[in-house]
């Protein structure tokens, strides 16, 4: 299994993000977001489970819903994948009352955004696809001092 390297860009109440990085100053190859709706989950968060015989909405509503993203700029094969998974499973499996799903998306110019300054709009629209209303761009920069930017 794959060991990457992690460095967090963002650490707030609701969002953590982290560049998973191959080597030590390493361009980022992934970035990891996670986003904790702070809500009992629901079949929509599930779309891939709906309509299957035996599942019902009802067997939702864990106290809490977390998604992990994870941006990449190439479509991954199944072994990334699960590698991938696993690192996102290090921060939420032991989650007991609370159900996460894990979803990749593909942004090719996601090689280029190896800074803060270049990766905060693509967090910020990544929020506003996943249902998230949070402004990170206004965050001061002496914020990133510390090891939460609320």
């Amino acid at each position: 299994m794959k060991n990457f390297h992690l460095n967090r860009i963002l650490n707030l109440k609701t969002v953590e993000a982290y560049f998973l990085r191959d080597g030590y100053l390493i361009s980022p190859k992934y970035c990891l977001v996670l986003i904790d709706y702070k809500r009992p989950s629901t079949i929509n968060d599930f779309p891939h489970l709906k309509g299957i015989e035996g599942i019902s909405a009802d067997e939702f509503g864990n106290d809490n819903f977390i998604k992990a993203v994870i941006i990449s700029a190439e479509e991954i094969d199944q072994e990334t994948h699960d590698e991938l998974y696993t690192a996102a499973a290090g921060f939420l499996e032991d989650k007991q009352d609370c159900r996460w799903n894990f979803v990749i998306e593909v942004v090719p110019d996601f090689s280029n955004k190896n800074n803060l300054n270049d990766i905060f709009p693509l967090l910020q629209s990544i929020l506003k696809t996943h249902n998230l209303s949070l402004n990170i761009e206004d965050i001061p920069e002496e914020k990133f001092n510390f090891l939460s930017q609320e």
